[in-house]
């Protein structure tokens, strides 16, 4: 089974006032300013999953600022996952730093419809990036709370920055420091740092590092387009293949390109199987959406 961990889909409003979008949210101007920046909706995604022969993709949206186009946004991926349950895994993103009780509430009420986690989040746009990160405490409190029906809590996805390397739109500063602060804060949260945490699992040779960072998992969301082939085994070595989820960032790229760069690595077919298939152990499969109300 090929599993993708992280794909972003969006509804069709978005495509049909994309300047209007541009001007009310940061981080969807941030990534995409530029006319050509791919906007994808679910039928995109189940003719890219098809193509490539992958069995279940996770569905988000962004680190969204507008509370209103991160509700449609959320709606759209709950309701996609309801017309195919057994294909589509969704996440619901909210931004921790809206007013009163707003963000917490949004969480909770996605999750309760068949969210599998909360994200994927962007510090820098959403204004939450330096610590301390106590203002994310009633966000993460709603993760540790929700409770699966394999007794797991909701993972919650952060975008992670490499602090050295080529610039590109959302790249941001959510770099492997300030990335082992929040998961520090939050010891009894589960995270996934996507883009392999900025560089993150490097560090993981720090006896103290790995203890504070047991509860993180790493994605390889866009991989191709940051690292050469030899990533994989490199972080395999520091941190196992148990918490590496394949990820393409579908429709940054496609998912086809992504697989094709993690099968030239070489790695061993049970580690490259292992990292195909972990997003299942995490994610429960059992759980259908509910039906919007």
């Amino acid at each position: 089974m090929i599993i993708d961990a992280l794909t972003h889909i969006l509804p069709p409003y978005f495509n049909e006032h994309r300047d209007e979008a541009l001007a009310r949210d940061r981080t969807f101007a941030e990534l995409f300013a530029d006319p050509k920046a791919r906007i994808a909706q679910a039928e995109h995604l189940l003719e890219e999953m098809d193509r490539s022969e992958v069995e279940r993709s996770v569905i988000a949206g962004f680190g969204w600022t507008d509370q209103d186009l991160a509700k449609r946004s959320n709606d759209y991926l709950l309701e996609s996952a309801t017309r195919h349950p057994d294909i589509l895994i969704p996440l619901c993103s909210v931004n921790p730093l809206w007013p009163g009780d707003d963000a917490p509430k949004e969480a909770e009420r996605c999750l309760n419809f068949g969210a599998r986690g909360i994200g994927e989040l962007h510090a820098d746009t959403q204004g939450w990036g330096d610590p301390p990160y106590d203002r994310l405490d009633d966000v993460m409190s709603v993760a540790r709370e929700y409770v699966d029906s394999r007794n797991k809590i909701a993972f919650v996805v952060i975008h992670g920055s490499e602090p050295l390397g080529h610039t590109y739109p959302g790249k941001g500063a959510m770099t492997p420091d300030r990335l082992l602060q929040l998961a520090t804060r939050f010891p009894d949260n589960s995270f996934i740092f996507s883009h392999f945490g900025g560089g993150l699992p490097f560090y993981e040779r720090m006896p103290e590092v790995s203890k504070a960072l047991s509860n993180v998992a790493y994605d390889s969301a866009a991989a191709p387009f940051l690292y050469d082939t030899n990533i994989y085994d490199t972080i395999e070595s520091l941190v196992g293949s148990t918490r590496i989820f394949f990820a393409s960032d579908f429709p940054l790229m496609t998912q086809r390109r992504a697989l094709d760069h993690l099968r030239s690595a070489e790695l061993p077919l049970y580690t490259q199987k292992m990292i195909l298939e972990v997003a299942g152990q995490v994610y429960d499969f059992s759980r259908s959406p509910k039906n919007q109300t």
